[in-house]
């Protein structure tokens, strides 16, 4: 029997997966993590179980750092944690699947743009109405303990897509890098910002909007 002093991140002492009908191991204050997810029916088979945990890792990874226990996305997502492991894998497995799958989502979301300014319009109101990767980034970053997990191939990724752009293209490496600081920052620090410069809530309804519009010149060297 495993023993109750064990940490929920010790996951190389885990025994084998249970069986798919066995009851979801739930960690203290469960109730309040899979009120998130209550109207959702139990995900099953392979496909069910693994957008449920991807989703779940998602938002606990970006709320709560890399750190997270394991069981504790299994019992937010309503799967068996051995179901984790047999479907995507151990805490690094997901952590990586997690980026990949952001990264890969990105750069399809370009593949049939060639305007430069319009992608990366596109990029900043994206990652500003789903900040989650961005609390990620910002996590991993911070974190001198977490490994950051393996990305996928250079070619695949939004930077690549952008630079092949050309109605019209990037400017540059330099409006390159400043448009990833922003596109990845502002989701994590819009709120601190927008109040560090006392901007007033009736102008902070479309400040995306203009801030979008500006990174778009910025990258085709217009701004």
């Amino acid at each position: 029997m495993e023993s109750e002093n064990r940490s929920d991140d010790d996951e190389d002492g885990l025994p084998g997966p249970p069986p798919p009908d066995s009851a979801p191991t739930r960690a203290p204050g469960a109730d309040s993590t899979r009120a998130h997810g209550a109207a959702r029916a139990r995900p099953t088979g392979r496909d069910e179980v693994r957008s449920a945990v991807l989703r779940e890792a998602r938002r606990l990874l970006s709320e709560r750092g890399p750190h997270v226990p394991l069981r504790d996305i299994a019992d937010a997502a309503d799967v068996n944690l051995g179901l984790i492991h047999r479907h995507v894998g151990r805490k690094d497995a997901l952590l990586t699947t997690v980026m990949q799958e952001a990264v890969r989502l990105g750069a399809a979301r370009l593949e049939h743009l060639d305007d430069a300014g319009e992608a990366v319009r596109g990029m900043l109101l994206g990652s500003t109405a789903h900040p989650e990767i961005s609390r990620l980034l910002a996590w991993l970053a911070l974190d001198s303990e977490a490994a950051f997990p393996p990305m996928v191939d250079p070619a695949e990724r939004p930077a690549a897509a952008l630079r092949r752009m050309t109605s019209p293209p990037p400017a540059g490496d330099v409006e390159l890098l400043l448009i990833f600081t922003a596109v990845y920052a502002w989701p994590v620090l819009r709120g601190a910002l927008l109040d560090t410069l006392d901007i007033p809530a009736d102008r902070r309804e479309d400040i995306d909007e203009q801030l979008a519009d500006l990174l778009a010149r910025v990258v085709t060297g217009q701004g």
